[in-house]
């Protein structure tokens, strides 16, 4: 292998590296978010998932023609 292909590989598994702590970090900033937040609506963090739980929560931030956007998710989403 020549230096440059280890220059390489070494820029892509700092990219890695870098990428997957921004994800932990923006899941920890959303489940602090959406705790504060959201009352009643239990936050949970699962690897890199957020999961939001509670009576009768739909999954929809934006809605669609047929149904509104659950309000207590809408208000996580900043336009």
């Amino acid at each position: 292998m020549t230096a440059f292909q280890d220059l390489l590989r070494a820029i892509e598994a700092r990219g890695v590296a870098v990428a997957r702590a921004a994800t932990r970090r923006a899941g920890a900033a959303l489940v602090a978010a959406a705790a504060a937040e959201l009352p009643g609506v239990t936050v949970t963090s699962v690897g890199d998932d957020v999961v939001l739980e509670a009576p009768g929560l739909r999954a929809r931030a934006f809605g669609s023609r047929r149904r509104a956007a659950d309000p207590r998710v809408a208000r996580l989403v900043r336009r």
